[in-house]
């Protein structure tokens, strides 16, 4: 297997965003709640998706966010760099595995 970073950029672009929605839901849960921050994460996706824009651009219309993020917090928070979850813990199991066979 070959990694092509360039493509994988093309890939994550290619969500306009959505694909962070999540990470982004629970980065705004300790400043809105946990509700409120499902459910203005959902309307940013909404409009993103009805109106052809990046999640970002949405969320940066929201009252209740721009009241609590500025402009750089808000790129932090939608940066799917920024977004890997587990994948430490799969990396480490991929090679755990990998040594297994390979002996």
């Amino acid at each position: 297997m070959v990694v092509d970073p360039v493509r994988m950029g093309h890939n994550l672009d290619a969500t306009g965003g959505l694909i962070v929605a999540e990470a982004v839901m629970m980065g705004l849960a300790p400043l809105l709640g946990r509700d409120a921050a499902h459910h203005v994460v959902q309307a940013a996706c909404d409009r993103a998706r009805t109106e052809g824009m990046p999640v970002a651009k949405a969320l940066a219309t929201i009252p209740e966010i721009v009241a609590r993020l500025d402009a750089t917090a808000l790129e932090t928070l939608t940066d799917p760099a920024r977004y890997l979850g587990s994948t430490d813990a799969f990396i480490d199991r991929v090679l755990a595995c990998a040594r297994g066979i390979g002996e």
